[in-house]
């Protein structure tokens, strides 16, 4: 994931965001124990968003206590007693971005090649405890990103195959450990997030994508995007993919047993994805149509 799936501040609860804040605060003390500091210098929320879900579908209780960040003793944090789901998550991030670092090393730019080069061999260091104590977790993602980079070879390829690989990984990811239908809400609520995310982050690079002949999916359709007709025409198909996909998402979440933190997870799947769609597709808009957000 990266960096699209968040709560939106304005539309939450102060108590449901310094909850939302415990479970990114003790994501990243995780990773810092059972790593090492440079590993929390990976986190992001979209992870946090992972924490949440599978706390709010597990049986335990999630009790939080205040503690001071050892980044700003000066302020105290909520954290989280649950070390069972958190660092489940720690280890999906680590085996994330081993794998995109190797992603990276092969196929990315200069500068992305410089810096993977740079990073890989602490990462590497770090994985192979993740793979170790994660094996499930490093076995999906590791298909994902080999079955992934096979598809982009292919000369036609649509939205749908592109995004299909990513998605799978993390419905599967989501739903380790867990049975029956909440196993089945779990992996449909990843799948469509995973799409969601795909979708979006193809619309995003597409111009840069463009220029330095990386694959995307919306190349080959929207090759003139510098023609203002064609960038408004893209932002629709793309906002009509979105919001197909962000729909089938809140179906699933519905359908999952909640424990815990549902509008928390409302607030991430409705408002968040809505506010990182808009703040991607406006840049093909006509600057008169861009979307403002007023607070009142």
């Amino acid at each position: 994931m990266l960096g699209y799936v968040r709560a939106f501040k304005p539309e939450m609860k102060i108590k449901d965001f310094e909850l939302y804040r415990g479970v990114y605060c003790s994501l990243c003390r995780a990773l810092g124990r059972l790593y090492s500091p440079v590993a929390q210098l990976f986190l992001s929320y979209d992870f946090a968003f992972a924490a949440i879900l599978r706390l709010a579908a597990g049986e335990c209780g999630c009790e939080f206590s205040k503690k001071r960040c050892p980044y700003n003793p000066l302020k105290k944090c909520m954290i989280c007693g649950s070390r069972k789901e958190l660092d489940f998550c720690a280890h999906a991030v680590i085996i994330t971005v081993y794998y995109k670092v190797i992603d990276n090393l092969h196929d990315g730019g200069i500068k992305s090649k410089l810096l993977a080069a740079l990073i890989y061999p602490v990462v590497r260091l770090m994985h192979k405890k993740a793979a170790r104590l994660a094996p499930e977790i490093d076995k999906i993602i590791g298909n994902a990103m080999k079955n992934q980079a096979e598809c982009e070879k292919k000369k036609d390829v649509c939205i749908d195959e592109a995004a299909h690989h990513s998605a799978d990984a993390l419905g599967k990811v989501f739903s380790i450990g867990f049975e029956g239908e909440r196993k089945n809400s779990l992996y449909n609520l990843g799948y469509m997030v995973g799409r969601f995310v795909y979708i979006l982050d193809a619309a995003d690079d597409l111009e840069k994508d463009l220029k330095n002949g990386s694959f995307n999916p919306f190349a080959k359709e929207y090759s003139d995007i510098s023609d203002p007709e064609i960038r408004k025409a893209f932002a629709k198909r793309a906002e009509e993919m979105l919001n197909l996909t962000q729909s089938s998402a809140l179906d699933a979440m519905d359908s999952l047993e909640k424990k815990r933190f549902e509008d928390i997870l409302e607030n991430i799947v409705f408002d968040g994805l809505t506010f990182s769609g808009e703040i991607v597709l406006k840049k093909y808009l006509p600057a008169e149509k861009k979307k403002t957000y007023r607070v009142d």
